[in-house]
């Protein structure tokens, strides 16, 4: 787990940031669980109109981590756009 070194002090009041926009809801999805798996939690939230009779399944989906884990967030979803895994 990446994120062992930062203590609860440090997230407490931390912001949440963006960092990364996937394609759609699955990507979206299979990047918060790389995440969880190196201890970030990730909120995702989709973009678009998501009104009641559409699914926002298609439309992008923004990731947010507390902005102390951002830069490890962003270098695992580099790893896995790399192809690397994680």
């Amino acid at each position: 787990m990446r994120t062992g070194s930062l203590g609860t002090d440090d997230l407490e009041d931390a912001a949440v940031v963006p960092v990364a926009v996937a394609p759609n809801e699955i990507i979206a999805a299979l990047w918060r669980e790389a995440l969880a798996e190196e201890g970030i939690v990730a909120l995702v939230k989709a973009t678009g109109p998501g009104l009641a009779y559409f699914t926002n399944f298609a439309n992008e989906h923004v990731l947010y981590v507390l902005e102390p884990q951002a830069e490890c967030a962003r270098e695992i979803l580099a790893t896995l756009e790399a192809g690397e895994g994680p």
